[in-house]
């Protein structure tokens, strides 16, 4: 038996990750963000015209400190505990496995600029949720329920970064490969995409902040064009191996395709999809890094998980081994050098 497929089947292997991430968490919040790889300050400066709602949340929130640490903490369990029901309700892999928690675990960990709360932890899990509506979508003509909430997610993740909105398309296209595109269905998904932005534009007028909802327009169609110098190398890094693991599985994929039912194939293009979407904005919005990242960090985590599952040759047991050394030291690079 290949070490990753002991990886992928092993019960204990999701609580001894667990158990060696927590550590090394509380490692990073006891260390301070002094010892933690920080955005330059001239990407924060772009990053603060791209947040969206997210300047309008209380201070405590926004700030850096232990209690936006616990909130990261936190919502990064429910984006783990979620990409496990995701699995166990769409059954994306053929055997009983937490390989996408453990991938998705260590992804996280290893990227500590993600450590503290941000408009991106919510992106996350906003990402994760739309996934579930979207499946459920699958050949269910009348589904107009599931294509609402799909959207309502994508437009609240679009309120934090307002750029989100251009994968709607791409959200449409993926309800073309589930066989769930009909005019009732787009309709439903038009109005799940304005009804959270309908419903900041109505508080904004009530409380006559109208600009708020003018500046999220605003930044929807402006683009920071550059930016790739702005970016620390650590990111950079968590970036290519990012898409270099997203590449990996989407290649063992379609390779392996015959492997899969139709249903789950179909799930599969829809991820692969939308993985080149994320990726080809961040490519575009490298600034976007803190936003897009944690989105991409979903799909990397399907899509690697699956060929870990799924490889069973030399060669890719020395491509994931390969992967967790660098996941390792990207950790403690991040934390202590970088």
């Amino acid at each position: 038996m290949t070490f990753q497929r002991t990886l992928a089947i092993t019960p204990t292997s999701i609580h001894t990750i667990a158990v060696i991430l927590t550590i090394l968490w509380i490692i990073t919040g006891c260390l301070g963000s002094g010892h933690c790889t920080t955005i330059p300050k001239e990407a924060s400066s772009m990053m603060l015209n791209e947040q969206g709602w997210w300047v309008y949340l209380p201070i405590g929130i926004q700030h850096a400190g232990w209690f936006s640490s616990l909130l990261a903490l936190l919502s990064y369990i429910t984006s783990l505990y979620l990409i496990a029901e995701l699995n166990i309700s769409h059954i994306l892999l053929r055997i009983n496995s937490r390989i996408f928690t453990i991938i998705l675990a260590l992804l996280i960990s290893a990227c500590s600029f993600l450590h503290s709360f941000t408009p991106g932890t919510i992106i996350m899990l906003c990402c994760i949720l739309s996934f579930f509506s979207l499946f459920n979508s699958y050949q269910a003509e009348r589904s107009p329920g599931h294509n609402y909430m799909t959207f309502m997610y994508l437009s609240i993740a679009a309120l934090f970064y307002p750029k989100l909105l251009w994968l709607a398309p791409f959200y449409w296209l993926s309800m073309y490969i589930l066989r769930a595109i009909n005019l009732k269905n787009v309709l439903a998904s038009i109005l799940g995409l304005i009804t959270p932005i309908w419903i900041v534009g109505s508080l904004a007028f009530y409380y006559d902040h109208t600009h708020v909802l003018q500046g999220i327009l605003k930044q929807f169609y402006t683009f920071n064009w550059g930016g790739y110098t702005l970016l620390s190398s650590s990111q950079w890094i968590m970036i290519i191996v990012s898409l270099v693991m997203f590449l990996i599985g989407t290649a063992d994929f379609y390779a392996r395709i015959y492997l899969d039912k139709n249903k789950t194939r179909n799930q599969y293009y829809s991820i692969i999809l939308l993985g080149f979407a994320l990726f080809t904005l961040l490519m575009i919005q490298p600034c976007g890094v803190q936003f897009i990242l944690p989105a991409t960090l979903i799909i990397t985590s399907i899509m690697f998980g699956h060929y870990i599952v799924n490889g069973e040759s030399f060669v890719s047991n020395i491509i994931v081994l390969s992967v967790l050394v660098i996941l390792t030291i990207m950790y403690f690079l991040n934390t202590w050098i970088l």
